[in-house]
């Protein structure tokens, strides 16, 4: 992403209408400030205050919008966050009101990749964003993921904001601090801004249950594709160890941790180079299970502090016959080998498929042959690209309009059957892509890893449409889907991001 820079207004005094002054709001100026320098890394240079006198006049709100958007790239964030006292679809200057649609539908035209309003005010939820983010089927994941605008507002439009007491500020606006500066939200060196409004609802319910005396329901709108993550620290990536290794008769393709429990597990794929007997592969694998059972690969840190200096409890050996094979993970059969602290009754159990050749336990694929033929069968690589991209944009827009719907119901301004019936006809729409994604045919090698992340994405979308499905709803409770689609809503921004990285590979 580009640069953050934010606008915070604070209006305390107010000097043509009659309004009680609010000293507590240049608290939450200065709040919020160090809130988007320690939480988001913000740059202090790119953080322009309005109302450090507790005055803000019309002139003095748009000469700071002027300010802060005068050198601003289309690559940028710009973030407005407002504290003072707001009135039904207005917010309160010291001269004057200015419309809250209007100042939304003017924010909603300026020309960066992403825009956040933050309101603190009373009735500042009583807006509409109509916008809902649709992928044109020639745009690039790169172009449409974290695009848009975002408004975050402390209360209903029929009610009012309060104060936090003790720490002096505004209640949502501590809310909103809170889950910028919570290190329990980055992920990966990222903080998303789902992330953040889900805690902030979060913090509104438990004060909301705490028997204040304000009840306060955040409201959150937005037209971003995914949504917004922000850099907030170095990420290092842990780097699985790659083991490979050729013979005369065989190649070592790749040693996979599949660690679990107590159970030290390796998966082990290889490339024969002949024709090969049961017997033949039987001594290859007694010849591989002693190569690697005291390899030391994981899958993170805390599997390697576990596990290392042991040697492998299961070591599974998968058998092709080139990379597709390893690639398709189609084999001819693979072998199993187990020590004695695991169960051996139930690992080496026999049936149709499985025999014992010296010793060796061996699952024998009856499918590879058939398997093998279908992957034959690949439509041209540019044709496949334009198809997987096409479906993928449909199913993106239509979870898109989930979305937005679903946020209502969190906003609480639709009921569940409202929201079970809104999004119906998305339940079809999504189907309908999800299975023609998945009717496509095998990829050429060179594109299987990117269209595999289409895949995975079309399939966290194909969640959606069951937990809201009038044919399951009896399979979860109320509490139970909304936990369920929140989830894979952020699942599904996480992956948006993992497929605009892999458009850049292809």
């Amino acid at each position: 992403m580009g640069v953050v820079k934010a606008l915070l207004v604070g209006v305390c005094q107010y000097l043509t209408i009659e309004c009680p002054p609010l000293p507590l709001c240049k608290n939450d100026l200065y709040a919020m400030r160090n809130a988007f320098i320690q939480g988001l890394g913000v740059n202090s240079k790119k953080i322009h205050i309005c109302g450090e006198t507790g005055v803000v006049k019309k002139e003095n709100l748009i000469f700071s919008i002027q300010t802060v958007l005068k050198d601003m790239t289309n690559d940028d964030t710009f973030i407005f966050y407002f504290t003072g006292h707001g009135g039904k679809n207005c917010l309160v200057l010291s001269d004057g009101v200015i419309n809250l649609q209007e100042l939304i539908n003017i924010m909603d035209k300026i020309h960066t990749k992403s825009k956040i309003a933050i309101l603190d005010s009373c009735h500042s939820g009583g807006f509409s964003l109509d916008n809902v983010p649709v992928m044109d089927v020639d745009e690039t994941i790169e172009h449409f993921a974290g695009r848009g605008f975002a408004v975050l507002a402390s209360c209903g439009a029929d009610q009012v904001s309060g104060f936090h007491k003790e720490r002096e500020i505004s209640l949502y606006t501590s809310f909103v601090c809170d889950a910028l500066t919570s290190r329990f939200l980055i992920r990966k060196g990222k903080k998303s801004l789902e992330a953040i409004n889900e805690a902030i609802f979060h913090f509104a319910e438990m004060s909301n249950r705490n028997g204040t005396s304000n009840v306060q329901q955040p409201i959150f709108r937005s037209s971003i594709g995914g949504t917004i993550f922000f850099d907030v620290e170095e990420y290092n990536p842990y780097k699985v160890a790659r083991i490979y290794e050729e013979t005369d008769n065989y190649i070592i393709y790749s040693v996979e941790p599949v660690h679990h429990a107590e159970a030290k597990r390796l998966s082990v794929k290889v490339i024969l180079r002949f024709q090969s007997s049961m017997e033949q592969i039987a001594e290859i694998a007694t010849e591989i299970k002693n190569k690697v059972l005291y390899c030391e690969v994981y899958q993170n840190e805390i599997a390697e502090a576990r596990y290392k200096g042991r040697a492998a409890n299961i070591v599974w050996c998968y058998f092709g016959y080139d990379e597709d094979d390893m690639v398709d993970g189609n084999y001819i059969c693979h072998t199993t080998w187990i020590d004695d602290s695991q169960d051996k009754k139930w690992w080496y159990r026999i049936s149709k498929n499985i025999v014992v050749v010296k010793g060796v336990h061996i699952d024998i694929h009856s499918s590879y042959e058939l398997i093998k033929s279908f992957n034959e069968n690949v439509i041209g690589k540019d044709e496949l690209i334009k198809i997987t991209r096409e479906y993928t944009a449909n199913i993106i827009s239509a979870a898109e309009q989930y979305i937005k719907i679903f946020r209502e119901y969190l906003n609480n301004t639709i009921t569940e059957e409202q929201l079970i019936d809104r999004v119906d006809p998305l339940n079809i729409e999504i189907s309908k892509w999800y299975f023609k994604q998945n009717e496509l045919p095998i990829p050429q090698k060179e594109l299987r890893d990117w269209v595999q992340i289409h895949e995975k994405l079309a399939c966290t979308i194909h969640d959606f449409s069951l937990f809201y499905n009038k044919k399951h709803l009896e399979t979860w409770k109320s509490e139970n889907r909304k936990w369920l689609l929140t989830n894979a809503i952020k699942q599904y921004e996480t992956e948006l991001e993992e497929l605009k990285n892999a458009d850049k590979r292809i």
